[in-house]
């Protein structure tokens, strides 16, 4: 796997809070920057290994696409792995929380791309990790501003 990007926030929420918050991917576009809409694509419940979601996201050239979701692993409250069916990027997205107090928790978002082929890895991968990286610290500091506020701090 490559990886596009590995970011980490301390958050004012419990891991329980934050977690069960993350895990339901239909708020995912409340919070990450280039996602329109996530819309769960089943009956199962958030959380859970084998949840499908469709995922709709702006690419860097502008263009809108919908990505096919799937949980591959899900350990409350410390682990959620997610694979999506994009071709190019075949992306791999796992968030990792920790706790560091009863009401304070560490968020790690990483992003990963299952792409095999050299000409991708040499061409594509680098320009992609680029957006990723940056996506990935704004939606975090969205993320822990979200979950602040949700708790009514500031």
């Amino acid at each position: 796997m490559y990886l596009l990007a590995d970011t980490e926030k301390a958050v004012p929420c419990s891991i329980t809070d934050a977690f069960a918050y993350v895990s339901d991917l239909e708020n995912f576009a409340r919070w990450f920057p280039g996602v329109e809409m996530v819309t769960a694509d089943d009956e199962l419940p958030a959380g859970v290994v084998g949840k499908r979601y469709l995922e709709t996201v702006t690419l860097p050239t502008g263009r809108r696409t919908t990505i096919p979701l799937r949980v591959r692993e899900a350990c409350a409250p410390v682990r959620l792995v997610t694979e999506g069916s994009f071709a190019l990027l075949l992306p791999r997205m796992e968030i990792d929380l920790s706790p560091l107090d009863a009401e304070h928790c560490v968020i790690r978002w990483r992003m990963y791309s299952r792409v095999g082929t050299r000409l991708l890895r040499w061409t594509l991968l680098p320009v992609a990790a680029i957006t990723m990286q940056r996506r990935a610290q704004v939606g975090l500091r969205n993320l822990a501003q979200l979950l602040g506020t949700d708790r009514g701090e500031p």
